[in-house]
């Protein structure tokens, strides 16, 4: 079955349809599994969390419930005892799990996402799609602050790289592949198709950049992995806002935007306490070489169990366990205090970092939204309660703070606008969504969640080849050799000794040859003299045109440093003669391996700075 699926693909890929079919045909097929990988994973994390910390302490919601002021903490604990139970030893599972089976899959997906494509050439393990699904769904159902929508990109991109890898697809096929099984699984769990689409192949590159080979496949595979879970599920929205909120969801008033500005501020500064304190917990836990590994995402837990019941007084039923829906909905819907979303702001930073930076596994897709809605939540109630005469919605800061602090924090800025546009169906907070997305961006340029991402497709090793040979097409031969230095040429006529006394007063390992009329006739290297240079007795006789190799490779100053490249690999040498376009036995300079690597390296710098 698998060999008469290569061959259609093969045909696909080759034939009338073209490469084009190729695509099409092998983005549905990962798109369903995406699809379906997503549902299987959603039940599973469903599954979890009703039968564990849910039952355990009968939580419904994201916080701990409120408990009596004059009792507060010590009854918050003693209320909730089994989470010091149930966390720690669910880090201890998912610790032992991927220690043992599958080490890649710790941590957030997305950010071994993008190190496959990078680094790994889109090749995923067949057992991290299962692992993955099954230690992201223990870290999430057992309470760990942590995101669906990581791992099952994870999980679908392993999808698309073991359905390329069955099909015989090469390198460059199974990452394109593998971004479009991980764009079909967030199109689908998050029922945004053309976010999911495009947040796989920008979010490789802390720059503004795509991945624009993948984008049609990811499109694809996204469209059909959203329809297929919502077939199956019947959802259609991540998010439920109300019809009320979505009728105020608009920017009105030009004087709003400062607002806005200064929520793109906000969003910079907490961005960075985000970042920071997940690197430094992350950091902190590696260098814990005194503690088994698996024990660690444990301690995580058992830190979390503490932070969630020390928060319980100050937050109620709204608290910083699972992925944040409840805080995204609450600030959308105006039910948080600005004190208590100001101290969830912090709690879900340092809830997620012990969730994942300790060795546990999740995606920070899902909190970063949550920080981002308290952080517009609390600008857009200052906003309302001091500037009533701009009749401004809380809702719309709290949605345009979703978007705007998970494009700064994840350098996504174009899939991070579409999700905003459409969970609320509606493109009215567009301009705002982009002031506070470009502003976050541009000032959070040295820090991002995703320590893998690479500055731009130039810094890919997926890419590397492409770029040389763009730029080494793009340069000519003129431009790189130096006409002033004289070029060492030695007489066809000349005897061996005469030879030797040429060479060695020179640094270069390749002589041109010429005739009486200083044309070219042939060339030498070290190489071919060196077996006869200690034979004394020969030196007055032997004379260069016995030796010589009369083949002579050579480039003009017009032709491109590709060419050149292209011919030195062809016959195995290091320097090669550049003659007159005029006269093609004139030569002019000589061109080495040396003048054209420094060349690539200096216009590849030039083009960064640029």
């Amino acid at each position: 079955m698998a060999k008469r699926l290569q061959t259609f693909f093969g045909q696909l890929g080759s034939g009338e349809l073209g490469y084009m079919g190729k695509w099409i045909g092998m983005a549905t097929l990962i798109g369903v599994g995406g699809g379906l990988a997503a549902v299987g994973f959603d039940h599973l994390v469903d599954l979890l969390k009703a039968n564990a910390l849910a039952r355990a302490i009968e939580l419904e919601t994201e916080g701990l419930g409120q408990v009596g002021a004059s009792l507060g903490l010590l009854q918050a604990f003693a209320d909730n005892w089994p989470l010091f139970f149930i966390l720690p030893l669910a880090g201890l599972l998912v610790g032992w799990i991927t220690y043992k089976w599958a080490p890649e899959s710790e941590g957030h997906g997305t950010e071994q996402l993008i190190r496959t494509f990078h680094d790994l050439g889109g090749a995923v393990r067949k057992r991290v799609i299962f692992i993955k699904a099954l230690t992201s769904a223990i870290t999430i159902g057992s309470g760990g602050s942590a995101g669906q929508e990581g791992p099952v990109a994870q999980v679908g991109s392993g999808i698309g790289s073991t359905a390329s890898k069955a099909m015989g697809l090469g390198d460059r096929d199974r990452r394109i592949f593998l971004l479009a099984g991980a764009s079909a699984g967030i199109g689908a769990l998050f029922t945004a198709p053309l976010a999911g689409a495009l947040f796989a192949p920008e979010v490789l590159y802390r720059k503004p950049e795509f991945e624009g080979d993948a984008i049609i496949p990811c499109i694809i595979s996204s469209i059909v992995g959203y329809t297929t879970f919502t077939s199956i599920t019947g959802e259609t929205k991540a998010i439920h806002i109300s019809s009320e909120v979505l009728g105020t969801l608009t920017q009105g008033d030009p004087r709003e935007l400062l607002l806005y500005l200064g929520l793109a501020l906000l969003c910079t500064i907490a961005s960075l306490f985000y970042v920071r304190t997940f690197n430094g917990i992350h950091g902190a836990f590696n260098r814990m070489n005194w503690l088994w590994k698996p024990a660690r995402p444990a301690l995580g837990g058992l830190l979390l169990a503490f932070l969630a019941v020390f928060l319980a007084p100050l937050t109620g039923e709204f608290g910083v366990l699972y992925g944040g829906y409840d805080l995204m909905t609450g600030s959308i819907g105006g039910q948080l205090a600005i004190s208590t979303m100001a101290i969830l702001v912090v709690g879900k930073a340092l809830a997620t970092s012990l969730s994942i930076a300790t060795g546990g596994s999740g995606g920070v897709f899902a909190p970063s939204l949550a920080m981002g809605a308290l952080l517009g939540g609390i600008v857009g109630q200052i906003g309302a309660q001091y500037f009533p005469s701009l009749g401004i919605s809380p809702a719309s800061f709290a949605l345009v703070g979703m978007g705007g602090f998970f494009a700064g924090v994840a350098k996504t800025p174009i899939a991070a606008i579409i999700i905003v546009c459409e969970m609320t169906g509606s493109y009215g907070l567009l301009l705002p969504l982009m002031l506070v997305s470009v502003i976050h961006l541009i000032l959070a340029r040295g820090w991002g969640i995703y320590d893998t991402q690479v500055n731009g497709p130039a810094d890919s090793p997926a890419h590397f080849g492409d770029f040389v040979v763009d730029v080494l097409e793009k340069m000519k031969v003129g431009e790189v050799i130096d006409y002033t230095s004289e070029v060492a040429m030695v007489s066809q006529n000349s005897t061996l000794r005469r030879a030797l006394e040429v060479v060695a007063g020179e640094s270069a390992s390749y002589f041109p040859v010429v005739d009486n009329d200083k044309r070219l006739v042939g060339i030498f290297s070290l190489s071919d003299i060196r077996r006869i240079f200690q034979e004394v007795d020969v030196q007055d006789l032997v004379i260069v045109r016995d030796f010589m190799v009369e083949e002579v490779a050579t480039v003009k100053p017009e032709d491109s440093l590709d060419d050149a490249l292209r011919l030195m690999n062809q016959y195995t040498i290091h320097e090669m003669p550049v003659v007159s376009a005029a006269d093609p036995r004139h030569v002019v300079a000589l061109l080495t391996r040396n003048n054209l690597a420094a060349a690539y390296h200096q216009r590849l710098r030039d083009l960064r700075r640029s």
